[in-house]
Formats: structure tokens, sequence, C-alpha cells
């Protein structure tokens, strides 16, 4: 039997858009013949679904799923709302979810409830509907003690939000909070947890504006440094969700609402994660 190598894999997924572990059975099968393995994936209507991957996908839903140690969010795109309101589809989305819940690595081949993966799923809808789908961004989050999760969907479905607290098991004010912290991320949708999660290029970016715009002030340059440091401090008090005003009490920020309420339900928790999924991000 020939060799399946990467090189000859990658050129299947170049020419078909199939997923990897179809390319790599369909060359199993054709004994390394591409082009043979072309001809069986489209006898399969495969390929067919593969060519519609081209067209937007602007339309679709978020499915969550919270269980337990686990919690995951997903995107799933297609090009229509008649689509994304349609039954069939929102099973795939909530299927969708609960397959990234239940084990980590790419979502296109995990295993599908009901049989078959993920990506066989999404390609026997494309088949019947003849409309292109996709999945977006996907996020699970795991506790390795004890914790809990706040989640919100927005009222349209496109729009999920997670958060992790960690450190104690959570009652109901705490379920409160972790939900109330989820709303919170869904509207002021942060860069990061704290400056340290904000991505380095962005950070420079800003503090390269904040010197230029202190620079026009025309003050001393030992001035300039000051407010320069001060605008990204702003920045990041603007960008990650520990330190933005909390949307529900503006008088403190998230950090010192959480520590609140975890003080006055007697535990010691604390935010430690968060997830924001949007159709079309």
């Amino acid at each position: 039997m020939a060799e399946i190598t990467v090189a000859l894999i990658k050129e299947l997924r170049e020419r078909t858009g199939c997923g990897m572990m179809d390319a790599k059975r369909a060359l199993q099968e054709a004994d390394g013949d591409v082009n043979k393995a072309i001809d069986d994936l489209r006898k399969k209507g495969e390929v067919k679904a593969a060519k519609k991957a081209g067209r937007e996908t602007a339309e679709g839903k978020v499915g969550i799923v919270v269980e337990g140690k686990v919690a995951a969010v997903v995107a799933v795109k297609c090009e229509t709302d008649f689509t994304a309101g349609n039954d069939e589809f929102k099973a795939l989305v909530d299927n969708i979810a609960k397959a990234i819940h239940a084990s980590e690595g790419e979502a296109s081949e995990l295993a599908y409830p009901g049989g078959g993966t993920v990506g066989d799923a999404v390609k026997a809808l494309v088949a019947k509907t003849g409309e292109n789908m996709q999945i977006g961004s996907y996020k699970r989050l795991t506790l390795s003690g004890a914790g809990f999760f706040g989640s919100y969907l927005h009222s349209d479905s496109k729009l999920g939000v997670l958060t992790q607290f960690e450190g104690a098991d959570g009652g109901e004010a705490d379920l409160t909070l972790a939900k109330d912290v989820a709303m919170h991320v869904a509207a002021t949708n942060p860069l990061g947890l704290t400056k340290d999660d904000v991505p380095a290029d962005l950070v420079a970016k800003e503090k390269e504006i904040a010197l230029e715009q202190a620079k026009q002030s025309g003050k001393p340059e030992n001035i300039q440094e000051k407010i320069a440091e001060g605008k990204v401090a702003a920045f990041f008090k603007e960008q990650t969700l520990l330190a933005q005003p909390f949307v529900k009490d503006t008088s403190v920020n998230v950090e010192q609402h959480v520590a609140n309420t975890a003080k006055a339900s007697g535990k010691q928790y604390k935010l430690t994660a968060f997830a924001r999924i949007k159709v079309g991000e």
C-alpha cells in the first residue's frame, strides 16, 4: 500500500476542501492516488459540500453547554437567517456544543452525538440544504478543582459568553454573579482578563499613539512620558475585564465586585477566565 504522506493529504485538502481525516481516509482507500480519491469524495457528495465553502456565512447561531467541570461555547455559521432558524440547524449547533464539551481537539474531528464526526454532520446538512455552513470560533473551559461557571446567550443566539470562577463552588448569589459578569462581557467585549492577556502588538500600538499625542502637548519630555503612561493605563482600564467598571455598579470594577460578592458569601474565589463568541467574529 502506498505511503499516505502529509504532502498528499495537503494536496487533496487544497483541491477538495475536505477535512484532514476525510482526506487521509480517502487516500488510504485509493492507495495514494489523489485523482481517484477526489472521484471517490465526489461520489460521496463531500466535494460538492466543499465547493460551497467560499460563500459568505454571515448568519448562524451560538451553542452553549455547561455541565460539571466543563463548559463549552461555539458559533456555527450559515448563509441565511432562514436556515439559522431551522430546527435541524439549531440541533446541529447544540450537538456540536455537546461534542466540544465532551472532548478536546479539532471540532470537526470530534465524535458527533449519534455517530460519525462533527465534520460529517455539518457536511450532511450542507448537502441537504444546499447552503454553506462552517464551524466558527469555539472555546472549552475546564475546572481542575472547586469552582463554577456563568453563561449568557443573547436573545438572537448570535452571541454567547462563558465566565469561569475558581476556588469554591457557587451558591445562588455566586451563580447570579457569574451570569452578571457574563452579561458584562457581552456588553463590553474586553480584550483580555488582565493587561497580561492583551496582545503585545496592540499594547505597543497604544503606547506609540499615546506618546505621539503627548508630544503634541508641547510639554517637557518627562511630562510627556507621564501623560503617555496615563493614557496607556486608561486603555487597560477600558479594555481588560477585571479593571473595567462593573456595568451594574460603576463605583467598583469587576475584580472588586467579584471580591465583594465572595466575601458576602463567606467564600474565597476569583474570576479566572472568560470566553466571548459571536457569529461573524
